[in-house]
């Protein structure tokens, strides 16, 4: 008896995991476009808020990876940038975390998984103190607004899960690591 071809087994799985390098661009996208971020990471001046509004190429080079001029990008889709920072500068960078199984009155889904999106905003000391307040803590405050509550990302909204301050480099760099919890399918 012949043997019968049999069709491709494998069907690509649509899960959370699946999702991340997509979540994270799109959310480095909403960052880079909103005004006020943009402005709070493109100027180190004290005005920041009161310069005008970054073009929208700007805005993406915030962004985007470019080996020719890394100065210009400030949204990171890791914790870490990649090289030694020596100028001032404001940093955010992104992280995935904690997927697990979702928990509701001690019993674990079959089906869906909850796990936590990370926002590391960093800014040099030296420039935390702008106009209207703290740097670090208006780029916490308009982070907060874009994310809180979307439906964006997963099948349900996102909701803050914790928020810590965070200090790097010595004390060079202060801010907050801000987590938010998602829910989605396995």
């Amino acid at each position: 008896m012949p043997a019968t071809k049999m069709g491709n087994p494998y069907k690509p799985h649509r899960s959370s995991i699946m999702m991340i390098t997509e979540w994270k661009q799109r959310m480095m996208e909403a960052i880079a476009m909103d005004d006020d971020i943009s402005k709070l990471l493109y100027y180190n001046t004290s005005d920041a808020l009161s310069r005008p509004s970054l073009t929208e190429d700007q805005k993406i080079a915030l962004a985007t990876y470019n080996p020719e001029d890394a100065s210009k990008r400030r949204i990171y889709p890791t914790r870490y940038t990649p090289n030694v920072v020596i100028d001032q500068r404001s940093f955010i960078g992104l992280g995935i975390s904690g997927f697990i199984p979702q928990e509701s009155w001690r019993q674990f889904s079959e089906k869906y998984v909850m796990g936590y999106l990370y926002f590391y905003i960093l800014v040099d000391n030296s420039i935390m103190e702008i106009d209207e307040g703290q740097r670090q803590d208006l780029l916490l405050q308009r982070i907060y607004d874009l994310f809180q509550d979307s439906y964006d990302y997963g099948m349900g909204h996102i909701q803050e899960g914790n928020l810590t301050e965070l200090w790097e480099q010595n004390n060079k760099f202060g801010g907050y690591a801000l987590m938010m919890r998602v829910i989605d399918f396995k």
